[in-house]
Protein backbone atom coordinates (compact mmCIF):
# COMPACT_ATOMS: atom_id res chain seq x y z
CA UNK A 1 0.00 0.00 0.00
CA UNK A 2 1.58 3.63 -0.97
CA UNK A 3 0.56 6.53 -0.19
CA UNK A 4 -1.86 7.84 -2.51
CA UNK A 5 -3.56 4.16 -1.78
CA UNK A 6 -3.68 4.98 1.71
CA UNK A 7 -4.91 8.48 1.21
CA UNK A 8 -7.57 6.86 -0.95
CA UNK A 9 -8.51 4.15 1.68
CA UNK A 10 -8.63 6.62 4.79
CA UNK A 11 -10.86 9.00 2.60
CA UNK A 12 -12.70 6.24 1.66
CA UNK A 13 -13.58 5.14 5.24
CA UNK A 14 -14.05 8.54 6.56
CA UNK A 15 -16.79 8.92 4.16
CA UNK A 16 -18.57 5.82 4.68
CA UNK A 17 -18.21 6.21 8.56
CA UNK A 18 -20.20 9.82 7.32
CA UNK A 19 -20.02 11.94 10.29
CA UNK A 20 -22.31 14.43 9.53
CA UNK A 21 -24.85 11.65 9.65
CA UNK A 22 -23.86 11.31 13.46
CA UNK A 23 -24.21 14.74 14.24
CA UNK A 24 -28.04 14.78 14.96
CA UNK A 25 -27.71 11.49 16.66
CA UNK A 26 -25.08 12.57 19.42
CA UNK A 27 -27.31 15.67 19.97
CA UNK A 28 -30.79 13.67 20.03
CA UNK A 29 -28.87 11.42 22.64
CA UNK A 30 -27.94 14.12 24.63
CA UNK A 31 -30.22 16.36 24.27
CA UNK A 32 -31.06 16.81 28.21
CA UNK A 33 -26.83 16.50 29.32
CA UNK A 34 -25.03 19.45 29.82
CA UNK A 35 -22.46 20.81 26.69
CA UNK A 36 -18.83 18.51 28.88
CA UNK A 37 -21.42 15.90 28.71
CA UNK A 38 -21.96 15.79 25.34
CA UNK A 39 -18.42 16.48 24.42
CA UNK A 40 -17.73 13.01 26.72
CA UNK A 41 -20.38 11.03 24.38
CA UNK A 42 -18.51 12.28 21.51
CA UNK A 43 -15.37 11.12 22.61
CA UNK A 44 -16.49 7.75 23.82
CA UNK A 45 -18.02 7.29 20.84
CA UNK A 46 -14.86 7.64 18.83
CA UNK A 47 -12.88 5.40 21.16
CA UNK A 48 -15.21 2.72 19.74
CA UNK A 49 -15.17 3.62 16.83
CA UNK A 50 -11.52 3.17 16.87
CA UNK A 51 -11.73 -0.11 19.03
CA UNK A 52 -14.07 -1.49 16.56
CA UNK A 53 -11.75 -0.99 13.42
CA UNK A 54 -8.97 -2.33 15.15
CA UNK A 55 -10.75 -5.57 16.02
CA UNK A 56 -12.39 -5.69 12.46
CA UNK A 57 -9.18 -5.16 10.63
CA UNK A 58 -7.19 -8.16 12.82
CA UNK A 59 -9.66 -10.38 13.06
CA UNK A 60 -12.40 -9.98 9.91
CA UNK A 61 -10.63 -12.03 7.62
CA UNK A 62 -10.08 -15.04 9.53
CA UNK A 63 -13.37 -15.30 11.03
CA UNK A 64 -14.72 -14.60 7.48
CA UNK A 65 -12.56 -17.74 6.74
CA UNK A 66 -13.93 -19.53 9.64
CA UNK A 67 -17.65 -19.06 8.56
CA UNK A 68 -16.52 -20.14 5.08
CA UNK A 69 -17.39 -16.51 3.04
CA UNK A 70 -14.96 -15.67 0.47
CA UNK A 71 -13.79 -11.85 0.02
CA UNK A 72 -15.47 -11.75 -3.64
CA UNK A 73 -18.84 -12.68 -2.03
CA UNK A 74 -18.32 -10.52 0.91
CA UNK A 75 -17.09 -7.18 -1.70
CA UNK A 76 -20.35 -7.80 -3.70
CA UNK A 77 -22.41 -7.59 -0.63
CA UNK A 78 -20.40 -4.60 0.85
CA UNK A 79 -20.98 -2.97 -2.43
CA UNK A 80 -24.29 -3.15 -2.56
CA UNK A 81 -24.68 -1.80 1.21
CA UNK A 82 -22.36 1.01 0.28
CA UNK A 83 -24.11 1.57 -2.53
CA UNK A 84 -27.46 2.20 -0.70
CA UNK A 85 -25.88 4.23 1.77
CA UNK A 86 -24.72 6.65 -0.96
CA UNK A 87 -27.72 6.64 -2.26
CA UNK A 88 -29.42 7.67 0.73
CA UNK A 89 -27.10 10.43 1.51
CA UNK A 90 -27.69 11.76 -2.42
CA UNK A 91 -31.08 11.93 -1.74
CA UNK A 92 -30.24 13.83 1.73
CA UNK A 93 -32.01 11.48 3.79
CA UNK A 94 -31.01 8.50 6.48
CA UNK A 95 -30.46 5.26 6.02
CA UNK A 96 -32.41 2.07 8.11
CA UNK A 97 -29.24 0.16 6.84
CA UNK A 98 -27.28 2.66 9.69
CA UNK A 99 -29.88 2.57 12.06
CA UNK A 100 -33.91 2.65 12.65
CA UNK A 101 -35.58 5.07 14.64
CA UNK A 102 -36.14 2.40 17.80
CA UNK A 103 -32.34 2.95 17.90
CA UNK A 104 -32.57 6.57 18.00
CA UNK A 105 -34.88 6.67 21.01
CA UNK A 106 -32.09 4.58 23.39
CA UNK A 107 -30.77 7.27 25.88
CA UNK A 108 -29.17 5.55 27.97
CA UNK A 109 -25.40 5.21 29.48
CA UNK A 110 -24.85 3.15 26.32
CA UNK A 111 -25.85 5.39 23.78
CA UNK A 112 -21.98 6.71 22.95
CA UNK A 113 -21.39 3.04 21.83
CA UNK A 114 -25.36 1.56 20.39
CA UNK A 115 -26.07 3.35 18.59
CA UNK A 116 -23.85 6.04 17.85
CA UNK A 117 -20.26 4.35 17.61
CA UNK A 118 -22.39 0.70 15.69
CA UNK A 119 -24.14 0.63 13.95
CA UNK A 120 -24.38 4.75 13.04
CA UNK A 121 -20.65 5.21 12.56
CA UNK A 122 -18.96 1.84 12.55
CA UNK A 123 -21.43 0.38 10.22
CA UNK A 124 -22.30 -2.57 7.64
CA UNK A 125 -20.24 -0.26 5.34
CA UNK A 126 -17.46 0.63 7.08
CA UNK A 127 -16.70 -2.81 8.23
CA UNK A 128 -17.12 -3.76 4.48
CA UNK A 129 -14.43 -1.83 3.05
CA UNK A 130 -11.89 -2.58 5.70
CA UNK A 131 -11.99 -6.45 5.63
CA UNK A 132 -12.14 -5.53 2.06
CA UNK A 133 -9.19 -3.40 1.81
CA UNK A 134 -6.81 -6.40 4.29
CA UNK A 135 -7.78 -8.95 1.33
CA UNK A 136 -6.62 -6.75 -1.16
CA UNK A 137 -2.98 -5.49 0.97
CA UNK A 138 -2.57 -8.86 3.07
CA UNK A 139 0.65 -8.27 4.64
CA UNK A 140 1.01 -7.48 8.14
CA UNK A 141 2.92 -4.10 7.21
CA UNK A 142 -0.09 -3.08 5.14
CA UNK A 143 -2.75 -4.34 8.42
CA UNK A 144 -0.51 -1.91 10.06
CA UNK A 145 -1.24 1.03 7.76
CA UNK A 146 -5.17 0.18 7.33
CA UNK A 147 -4.66 0.09 11.72
CA UNK A 148 -3.76 3.75 11.33
CA UNK A 149 -6.21 4.98 8.56
CA UNK A 150 -8.98 3.88 10.73
CA UNK A 151 -7.20 5.45 13.86
CA UNK A 152 -7.52 8.82 12.04
CA UNK A 153 -10.63 7.94 10.97
CA UNK A 154 -12.00 7.53 14.86
CA UNK A 155 -9.84 10.48 15.70
CA UNK A 156 -11.64 12.65 13.32
CA UNK A 157 -14.94 11.52 14.04
CA UNK A 158 -14.27 12.29 18.00
CA UNK A 159 -13.37 16.04 16.92
CA UNK A 160 -16.30 16.60 15.14
CA UNK A 161 -18.49 15.04 17.80
CA UNK A 162 -16.81 17.07 20.41
CA UNK A 163 -17.86 20.44 18.69
CA UNK A 164 -21.40 18.48 17.53
CA UNK A 165 -23.59 21.43 18.71
CA UNK A 166 -21.25 24.07 17.14
CA UNK A 167 -21.04 22.36 14.20
CA UNK A 168 -24.71 22.27 13.61
CA UNK A 169 -25.43 25.99 14.42
CA UNK A 170 -22.35 26.83 11.63
CA UNK A 171 -23.61 24.58 8.98
CA UNK A 172 -27.18 24.43 9.49
CA UNK A 173 -29.57 21.61 8.22
CA UNK A 174 -29.15 22.91 4.30
CA UNK A 175 -25.15 22.79 4.69
CA UNK A 176 -25.01 19.44 5.49
CA UNK A 177 -27.25 17.63 3.15
CA UNK A 178 -25.28 19.99 0.52
CA UNK A 179 -22.11 17.98 1.98
CA UNK A 180 -23.66 14.83 2.40
CA UNK A 181 -24.52 14.57 -1.19
CA UNK A 182 -21.26 15.75 -2.49
CA UNK A 183 -20.32 12.39 -0.41
CA UNK A 184 -22.71 9.75 -1.69
CA UNK A 185 -21.97 10.77 -4.81
CA UNK A 186 -18.14 9.95 -4.09
CA UNK A 187 -19.60 6.95 -2.01
CA UNK A 188 -21.66 5.39 -4.80
CA UNK A 189 -18.09 5.01 -7.31
CA UNK A 190 -16.46 3.26 -4.04
CA UNK A 191 -19.77 0.73 -4.36
CA UNK A 192 -19.26 0.16 -7.60
CA UNK A 193 -15.74 -0.61 -7.57
CA UNK A 194 -16.53 -2.64 -4.57
CA UNK A 195 -19.02 -4.63 -7.01
CA UNK A 196 -16.66 -4.75 -9.90
CA UNK A 197 -13.67 -6.00 -8.25
CA UNK A 198 -16.53 -8.66 -6.22
CA UNK A 199 -18.07 -9.80 -9.39
CA UNK A 200 -14.47 -10.50 -11.71
CA UNK A 201 -13.38 -12.41 -8.52
CA UNK A 202 -16.95 -14.79 -8.39
CA UNK A 203 -17.31 -15.17 -12.14
CA UNK A 204 -12.94 -14.56 -13.48
CA UNK A 205 -14.31 -15.28 -16.50
CA UNK A 206 -15.49 -11.82 -17.06
CA UNK A 207 -11.98 -10.84 -17.16
CA UNK A 208 -11.75 -11.46 -20.83
CA UNK A 209 -8.67 -13.91 -20.64
CA UNK A 210 -9.81 -16.37 -22.52
CA UNK A 211 -9.35 -16.56 -26.15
Amino acid sequence: MDLAQFVNHFIGLLVIANPLSALPVVLKITRNKTIPEKRRTGVKAAFAVGLIFLIVTWIGGPLLHILGINIPAFQVAGGVIVFMLALSLLNAEESSIKHNPEENEKNSQLGAIVPLAMPIIAGPGAISTIIVQVDRFPTLFNQFLISVASLLVAFVMGVLLYFAADLEKLCGKSGINIINRLSGLILAAIAIQMLASGVLGLFPILKGDLP
